[in-house]
């Protein structure tokens, strides 16, 4: 008779788990996938921990709601979503705020917004919510960012394959630059990583540099990136280079005082400005603006 009670339970509990399970699969429930298995195997404790959670989901309780990410989509209740129009504003709040106020579904959801965007324009506030105290905007977070950084090294890998097989494209090679210098200024890279970067960037200018002897833009992205590499003669070569090749252009006087400073050679930058005061430029307001702390009465 007790066995046969046993077994009575343990076939009610298989058929509720069943059921159970259909509503997680279907989405009906709030529980993740991944919890079916413990609510088969925990005989009427695993049913009776899935109906307290789910109960604590209905009841909205904050914090222990879990998020598929699957399930979510830009068409539903998410914010920084675009507007569908000037007046249908919602609750939109400020991702710079979400992180920092004290709501966990607020958090998450701004949080896993960025996931569908362009997470290099939040990246400083996803570098906050890493080493948030709430464990899924933290997770989230890292997501991210670790997917910025996986999605770069793939493109960098790819372009430089085909700058490799294919040298004569100057269209890869630009492309495989602005990825390099787009890498560069995310912010994503620790220092040691940053410098090796920047080596391999410094190798990519040479090589356009090479296709295209006179190319100013070129030019000035070796030079700045020496600048950022403490290779101050090359860059103040690149400067003279400039100055020597396109006096009235207003960047090649601006990058050689630029190098200057960085590289803190006062004789070299009081030459240059000296210099200046006999030169027609042709100047712009902002670049009248950038120059004017070292020669305010040179530029009217």
């Amino acid at each position: 008779m007790k066995l046969q009670s046993e077994l009575l339970i343990i076939l009610v509990h298989i058929l509720l788990a069943l059921v159970y399970s259909v509503f997680i699969l279907s989405g009906r429930s709030h529980l993740r996938k991944e919890l079916i298995i413990p609510i088969f195997f925990l005989p009427v404790f695993g049913l009776v921990t899935a109906f307290t959670i789910e109960m604590l989901n209905i009841l909205n309780v904050q914090g222990t709601k879990p998020v598929e990410l699957e399930q979510l989509s830009l068409q539903e209740d998410i914010l920084w979503v675009s507007l569908k129009s000037f007046h249908e504003k919602g609750d939109i709040v400020p991702l710079e705020e979400a992180i920092l106020i004290n709501d966990v579904k607020v958090r998450r959801r701004a949080v896993l917004e960025t996931l569908y965007t362009d997470p290099l324009k939040y990246l400083d506030i996803l570098n906050i919510a890493k080493y948030n105290d709430d464990v899924e905007t933290s997770h989230y977070a890292t997501t991210t960012i670790s997917k910025a950084q996986k999605d770069f090294q793939l493109a960098i890998q790819k372009l430089a394959v085909e700058v490799e097989n294919n040298p004569d494209d100057l269209d890869s090679l630009d492309e495989y630059i602005e990825t390099l210098y787009k890498y560069i200024e995310s912010g994503l890279l620790e220092e040691h990583l940053l410098k090796n970067l920047r080596i391999v960037y410094s190798k990519a200018l040479d090589k356009k540099l090479e296709n295209v002897k006179n190319d100013r833009d070129a030019m000035i992205k070796k030079m700045r990136n020496c600048i950022k590499l403490s290779e101050y003669n090359s860059a103040f070569e690149i400067g003279d280079y400039l100055i020597a090749n396109w006096r009235e252009d207003e960047r090649s006087w601006i990058e050689a005082i630029r190098a200057c400073v960085d590289g803190q050679d006062g004789n070299k930058l009081q030459k240059i400005l000296s210099e200046m005061k006999n030169q027609k430029i042709n100047w712009t307001r902002d670049g009248k603006e950038q120059i004017k702390v070292w020669l305010q009465e040179t530029v009217q």
